[in-house]
């Protein structure tokens, strides 16, 4: 059986795959901090209830009621431009995976509370409305 050779070219062609990859990470960086005001919006049972403002500097809890009568209460805390789900008891959310997220600040990061059917969510622009970002409708 022949042994193969490492060639210049093959050295090469992994340069520039390894080059284009941490390139593209390092976009994707550069895209996350750059990006502008951001926005936190709360869900309960698929209907938006509230959406927050996450600007660097500012430090605040909300209280967000839920639950058939409004019974029912959880604590956000919002810092420095982040946000977590603070725990709640065990008889309304046995597992407590929403507040063990921990802080979330990226656009891609989400809190889902399953149980409560609670979700917390980035929004870039709360001023657009929700016909711009349909792309088209199928009957």
């Amino acid at each position: 059986m022949q042994k193969l050779k490492i060639k210049i070219a093959d050295y090469f062609i992994v340069g520039i795959v390894l080059l284009l990859g941490l390139s593209g990470f390092w976009f994707n960086l550069q895209e996350a901090g750059a990006a502008g005001q951001k926005y936190a919006v709360i869900y309960v049972e698929n209907e938006q209830v509230e959406e927050l403002s996450l600007s660097p500097g500012d430090s605040f809890d909300y209280t967000l009621n839920f639950g058939s009568d409004g019974q029912n209460s959880a604590a956000v805390e919002v810092e420095d431009g982040r946000i977590r789900m603070l725990p709640m008891g065990e008889e309304l959310c046995p597992r407590a995976i929403c507040s063990h997220t921990g802080w979330i600040e990226h656009s891609y990061e989400s809190i889902v509370c399953l149980p409560n059917q609670i979700m917390i969510a980035f929004d870039e622009s709360a001023t657009e409305s929700d016909d711009q970002d349909i792309d088209g409708v199928t009957y």
